[in-house]
């Protein structure tokens, strides 16, 4: 095993005697493959997604290799059962009617990547790239590819998968398996292994403080132990989970433990249904020069529930409050809140467009609700007349229309049409106020006149 960049690596000794049994294949209801995740998600919660990717002009072998990914999945999940009772790992399925197999109906990926990938040295960091370019960078995703193409190696001992945890550059958390290494060569027992070997890597296994940790990311206390540095060419069910559970799992401590992973099912658990959609989605300028995006409580079965926030579908933060200031863009954007329950379950969307000048618009760009207040007033002037004053300003424009300007003149108010206002002298006790009004009822910041400034 080795470490770089935040990559980890499972290596191979392919001298290994392998199993006298394989993964067993299960039919893909699929009926047709697609190079995008599919939407929408029958999973409504944090998912592992599945893909097969091969580098330009490779052979497409989908079609073969679509069943023994189905079964590697339906191996994870049995093999986790049996390992904790309360748990089991979360992949992205897509609505198949009729499906005989609940993994059958996998979310299941068709991926020729648009660029080289090169050897092993480069192989994982393009692949990655690549396929974050193409959309398979989700927030509440990370993703185990299988990569059906030449990584150059050669020799005893080859990489047989890498992953990586999500990045802070918008890469997301990926297991990479390496088919011209780890594949039928191999009694198709080091796939299964090593893609969940993987997963456990992304899903945050293992940390420095963990006391069996050694080898950038493994465990050395038990050669069986799915986290172990090196692989030993026995099957799936050979393996165990954290063999102590005083590592990556179940282990109490205050490093990173895999059991909490959002990416688990929580078979324990009572909730077993996604929040509701926030409704009364508001997005509008704030008095403080931000933007306010605000909603309604959404509800869940169990709850609480948090909310995620994003901005042209990328995630921006999650908060316990029904409300967050962002930066203004200054462009049209699209803006998406959803409700997140303790066990990762993710409710669908409530989402809005906002033009910075405008409000919140539809898809076309037309004005759907004035959300935006008018423009401040930065000049003024005041002719002095023998009885009177007149106050001017430059007419504010407003995108939603204006209804007029809020002329305060000591204790009196007055609303005014026209940029302008007349005022006797001796109605100027003090200094007057002018505030531009929309007519959706947006009021713009207050302009201020020093009663020394009108006399």
């Amino acid at each position: 095993m080795k470490l770089g960049l935040a990559t980890v690596a499972a290596t191979v000794a392919l001298g290994a005697a392998a199993p006298a049994h394989a993964s067993t294949p299960v039919p893909w209801c699929g009926t047709s493959s697609s190079a995008t995740d599919r939407a929408p998600d029958a999973t409504l919660a944090y998912a592992i997604h599945v893909l097969y990717v091969r580098p330009p002009g490779a052979p497409d072998r989908f079609g073969e290799l679509a069943p023994r990914i189905v079964g590697d999945v339906a191996a994870f999940d049995a093999w986790w059962r049996r390992e904790d009772a309360t748990r089991a790992p979360r992949f992205d399925l897509f609505p198949a009617p009729g499906c005989a197999s609940a993994f059958g109906s996998l979310d299941l990926s068709s991926v020729e990547l648009p660029g080289a990938v090169g050897g092993i040295a480069t192989a994982f960091g393009q692949i990655r790239r690549q396929l974050a370019e193409l959309g398979f960078a989700e927030a509440e995703k990370v993703y185990l590819a299988y990569y059906d193409g030449p990584t150059e190696q050669s020799g005893d001992s080859q990489v047989c998968g890498q992953g990586a945890r999500p990045s802070a550059f918008d890469l997301p958390g990926i297991a990479v398996v390496y088919l011209d290494a780890c594949d039928a060569d191999q009694g198709d027992e080091l796939r299964p292994v090593t893609g969940l070997h993987e997963l456990v890597h992304v899903m945050g296994a293992v940390e420095r403080a963990a006391p069996n940790a050694c080898q950038s990311g493994h465990v050395c206390d038990f050669p069986l132990d799915l986290m172990g540095a090196f692989l030993t060419g026995e099957p799936l069910d050979s393996h165990v989970l954290d063999a102590g559970r005083n590592d990556y799992y179940g282990h109490g401590g205050t490093w990173t433990d895999v059991q909490d992973s959002t990416f688990l099912e929580r078979l324990d658990s009572p909730d077993r249904t996604p929040p509701t959609t926030p409704a009364g989605l508001l997005v509008a300028d704030d008095p403080r020069g931000s933007l306010r995006v605000s909603w309604r409580p959404a509800t869940d079965d169990v709850g609480p529930v948090a909310y995620r926030v994003y901005e042209d579908g990328r995630f921006v933060r999650q908060v316990a409050a029904t409300l967050l200031l962002l930066p203004l863009t200054g462009t049209t954007t699209r803006y998406a809140v959803r409700a997140v329950d303790p066990v990762g379950r993710l409710g669908l969307p409530a989402a809005v467009r906002f033009r910075p000048d405008l409000g919140m618009v539809d898809e076309a760009g037309r004005l759907v609700r004035d959300t935006v207040r008018p423009p401040s007033i930065l000049r003024y002037t005041v002719r002095r007349l023998a009885t009177a004053i007149v106050v001017s300003w430059p007419a504010v424009r407003d995108g939603g229309g204006l209804r007029g300007y809020r002329v305060k003149i000591g204790a009196r108010t007055v609303v005014v049409r026209k940029p302008t206002i007349r005022i006797a002298k001796s109605r100027v006790v003090g200094p007057v106020a002018v505030t531009a009004i929309d007519r959706a009822g947006n009021v713009g910041p207050t302009l201020v006149i020093a009663r020394s400034r009108l006399r």
